[in-house]
């Protein structure tokens, strides 16, 4: 397999030849860098790790070998990111259509893979999709892709939820009005981030009533070998925070909790009886919570 992130040397000419950096459709977050440190391509990166997995095309070696050493810890780590990824068009259904919320901020949207978003969406209406992430190359990646045929109210956001207020700037808002109600995609991405709940709380705090928080997260309690698997990655060089229940349901604090709360993702807004032992591949927990 071709290393198509390792066919640009590192460096600012990374960006040179973006669309989205031609097309000025990018708000920088507060004194922003475009130069990218010289071991971007030589360290493993969680959405390039969850892309390989996911049979996608945006990886390096030191991507897939992370992989390879996720997979010897955990065998079923393949199978776990496809139920994760699954649940992301199952949560957006249910916004969609029970909750009528077609406002989508997806937070760390990384490497693109079908169903994009904004597809998912818009087959009930139409949808204001704002895609925004720290990673100025996956961002690039994701906005030639995914608008190849361009989508009406689409935008490409460069921002980072360490610092919330990027994620609802002015480029935002020219896609996604913030008075009304935004369902925001946290897939994925705190376990990635040692203490995020205060930020959390600031991007709720941001958000009107009736929005929607839409969070999956890796735990360990389900099987030992999530433990063994984030351990590690931690050990690698790919710091892996797992959190508990409890943990994960505490970023959703004083919000309606939907689909009978937090459950193992391939389980989640299921009936216990109709996917018998249906959180035993999971290797998270996926939850969403509505704002009063």
């Amino acid at each position: 397999m071709t290393d198509h992130l390792t066919a640009t040397p590192p460096g600012a000419s990374a960006l040179e030849d973006c669309p989205a950096l031609e097309a000025g459709r990018w708000e920088l977050p507060p004194s922003p860098s475009l130069v990218l440190d010289g071991d971007y391509f030589d360290k493993p990166r969680p959405a390039r790790v969850h892309n390989f997995l996911l049979d996608g095309h945006d990886h390096s070696s030191s991507d897939r070998e992370m992989a390879a050493v996720l997979l010897a810890a955990d065998p079923h780590a393949r199978l776990a990111a496809r139920i994760a990824h699954r649940h992301r068009e199952l949560a957006l259904t249910y916004l969609a259509v029970e909750r009528r919320i077609r406002q989508v901020l997806v937070v760390g949207c990384g490497y693109p893979l079908r169903p994009y978003v904004h597809r998912v969406v818009g087959r009930y209406g139409t949808a204001r999709v704002v895609y925004a992430d720290s990673d100025p190359v996956a961002l690039a990646r994701a906005r030639s892709v995914m608008n190849a045929l361009p989508p009406a109210h689409t935008g490409f956001v460069l921002a980072d939820l360490a610092q919330p207020t990027t994620l609802a700037g002015v480029q935002a808002r020219e896609v996604i009005d913030f008075t009304r109600p935004v369902a925001v995609l946290l897939h994925h991405i705190l376990h990635q981030m040692p203490d995020p709940y205060d930020l959390v709380r600031q991007l709720k705090n941001m958000l009107a009533s009736g929005s929607a928080l839409s969070i999956t997260h890796p735990t360990g309690d389900l099987y030992p070998r999530h433990m063994a698997a984030a351990e590690a990655a931690t050990a690698a060089g790919m710091p892996t925070y797992l959190r508990t229940r409890d943990e994960v349901e505490a970023f959703c604090a004083g919000w309606r909790l939907a689909k009978n709360g937090v459950k193992p993702t391939a389980r989640w807004g299921r009936d216990s009886r109709t996917a018998p032992g249906g959180g035993a591949p999971s290797a998270a927990y996926a939850i969403l919570a509505i704002k009063p």
